[in-house]
């Protein structure tokens, strides 16, 4: 009994036993057909078969010794035709097979695993075991000297009331050794006014700048209490999420950015270093654990090549756990001292972009993590909180890119009483962020600051109808900078992308860029910054300006260390939600190139030595 069943790219054919259908003579030209025949008898019912199609190809599944193809001609590509025996496996064509193994050999010999630590492979290699040069060439930014307190802002009243206006006033701020901060309300009393305990439930919101006065503004921080609630949600299918709940506990400000860094640094180190607390009674729906791998790079480029002179980057790993009972938890890094050695379950392990092995130095640990089994196993072991995020460790390690994600080239000239101060920025095209070449991770929140003398605020600075304000740059994609006549004393500033004002909080000529590279122009496309400032003598120029620039921004989804979570283990949890997040922040400083040129004698009066008088 035959079947023949057509349809719109195949053709299939069945033959029974009791039947011998042969083909004579079958022409296919189609691009993308296909015949699939099912033979059950060992009687080939093939003569001739001629396929002259853009995309074929002949897969063979068993022929018999007496079956040939004297005119089988294939020229395509994705056209196929799949022969299937049932019955007699042992189907086969000695010239065929011969011809696809020797072709599939001669691929194989050709194909060649690269060592990751050659000179040549593509992939980063390996950092040393042993590098004390590495030691000396790192840079100790991160480390500030110890503060005895800080000059603080605190809002008066701290709850908002409708029947009265609140304002800044000033305090005092001390941290003790046993995680607690003191509020005085000024500096040198014994007594404070206010104290408060830190917990490990308490956790640090993001910088925001707020108004102060008629200056500018300031910058503020808060401390929160954060608590996680578990909530289903049944649209469009059930789950389980923690929604965080905050409250304020204290909001302090201050004008100095030094002291809220450091201010900010010293309550991290006081959390990290906090006692571990775990409630055995913890009950959750579902388990679920949050890793958060944060670099923060430092460092200064020099400003001829854009060259790293010196550099560094210190790695924070976060954990935020919601794990029934009490389990102990591990994680594995690609920690060059273990190199893959580590045994792990086949469901601990994290996928991962990178494939370079680091050194990991001074690391530091909270309390709940055994110090002990990383000393002799190089393994993170840990017994995490029960719903609180929290650092888990944190190391210093090397840069492990070769350039930044962009180059910025600052020229500071002086001319008389005129300064022009001009800026290009360019991204970098050799910048491959976490080894992928095709994930473009754009820098967000770009920053450029340019240090402005006190004495030159003044000029920065217009009467508004309510209060005082910063003259803002003006966009122009087209300009050609340094070209255009400027008359009077008005400063003028031009960017090509983002904005550019004086911010007293910073007490520079801030730049900010929401994202790089830009959604509307080219990867590769230079973007400028142009100010001119004209002065009413050149004794306000002062003999010597700040030499760098210091440039923020944050890259997420990337690495700066190339830290990656190999695996993540729960004992006795065979279900759990694992999530990994990389961020990378970068703040850097760039040497800036400055030129001096001496004004003509018959443009001014004054003269190199002021006691002397001028020739009329």
């Amino acid at each position: 009994m035959l079947k023949a069943i057509v349809k719109k790219n195949s053709a299939v054919s069945e033959n029974s036993p009791d039947t011998v259908f042969q083909f004579q003579a079958a022409d296919v030209d189609n691009e993308r057909d296909s015949i699939f025949i099912h033979l059950s008898d060992p009687v080939s019912p093939f003569s001739d078969v001629k396929i002259s199609s853009q995309t074929d190809s002949i897969m063979t599944f068993g022929h018999p010794p007496d079956c040939s193809f004297p005119n089988s001609h294939v020229n395509g590509q994705r056209n196929s035709v799949m022969f299937n025996n049932s019955l007699n496996p042992t189907f086969t064509d000695d010239s065929m097979n011969c011809t696809l193994q020797n072709e599939v050999f001669s691929h194989l010999k050709q194909i060649k695993i690269m060592d990751p630590d050659q000179i040549n492979s593509p992939t980063l290699p390996d950092d040393p075991v042993h590098s004390p040069e590495a030691e000396n060439y790192a840079l100790n930014l991160f480390h500030l000297p110890p503060r005895d307190g800080w000059t603080m802002m605190l809002r008066i009243p701290e709850k908002k009331n409708i029947m009265s206006s609140r304002h800044w006033g000033p305090i005092y701020v001390k941290m003790l050794d046993n995680a607690r901060l003191q509020l005085f309300y000024e500096k040198g009393l014994e007594k404070p006014f206010r104290e408060i305990q830190l917990l490990p439930s308490h956790e640090l919101s993001e910088l925001k700048l707020q108004n102060f006065d008629e200056n500018g503004k300031i910058h503020t921080i808060r401390i929160d209490q954060v608590l996680y609630r578990e909530k289903r949600k049944y649209h469009p299918l059930p789950i389980v999420v923690q929604t965080p709940i905050r409250e304020q506990v204290i909001k302090l400000g201050t004008t100095c950015y030094e002291d809220y860094v450091s201010f900010v640094t010293t309550i991290q180190d006081a959390l990290m270093k906090m006692p571990s607390t775990r409630d055995i009674c913890a009950s959750y729906f579902e388990d679920e654990i949050t890793v958060e791998v944060q670099d923060e790079f430092r460092g200064v480029v020099a400003k001829g090549d854009n060259k790293l002179i010196q550099h560094c980057v210190v790695a924070h790993i976060s954990i935020l756990a919601f794990v029934s009972g009490m389990p102990e938890s591990r994680i594995g890094l690609n920690d060059v001292q273990i190199k893959g050695n580590e045994v792990v379950s086949r469901d601990d392990i994290i996928p991962t972009t990178t494939t370079k092995w680091i050194k990991i130095s001074d690391c530091q640990f909270h309390k709940c993590v055994d110090i002990d089994e990383f000393n002799n196993s190089r393994s993170i072991k840990f017994l995490p909180l029960d719903g609180h995020k929290f650092e888990l460790m944190r190391f210093r390690t090397t840069y492990s890119e070769k350039t930044l994600p962009f180059s910025l080239k600052t020229l500071a000239t002086v001319k008389g009483a005129e300064v022009e101060l001009q800026s290009w920025l360019v991204m970098s095209s050799g910048f491959v962020p976490n080894q992928d070449q095709y994930a473009v991770m754009p820098c967000e929140n770009v920053m450029i600051r340019y240090p402005v003398p006190m004495d030159w605020v003044k000029n920065f600075r217009r009467e508004g109808v309510l209060r005082e304000k910063s003259l803002k740059a003006r966009v122009n994609r087209s300009a050609s900078f340094g070209s255009g006549s400027v008359s009077g004393s008005e400063p003028v500033m031009r960017v090509t992308l983002g904005s550019a004002k004086y911010e007293h909080a910073f007490k520079s000529i801030v730049w900010r860029i929401n994202r790089l590279p830009d959604k509307n122009s080219a990867s590769g496309h230079p973007h400028s910054f142009y100010c001119h400032l004209e002065l009413g003598s050149d004794r306000e120029v002062p003999a010597s300006f700040v030499h760098y620039v210091d440039v923020e921004f944050d890259m997420p989804s990337s690495s700066a260390s190339k830290a990656a979570i190999r695996s993540i283990s729960v004992a006795n949890k065979t279900i759990v939600r694992k999530w990994v997040v990389y961020k990378a922040h970068y703040n850097y400083q760039v040497e800036m190139e400055q030129k001096r040129v001496r004004a003509p004698s018959g443009d001014s009066m004054e003269t190199d030595h002021p006691n002397e008088c001028a020739q009329q």
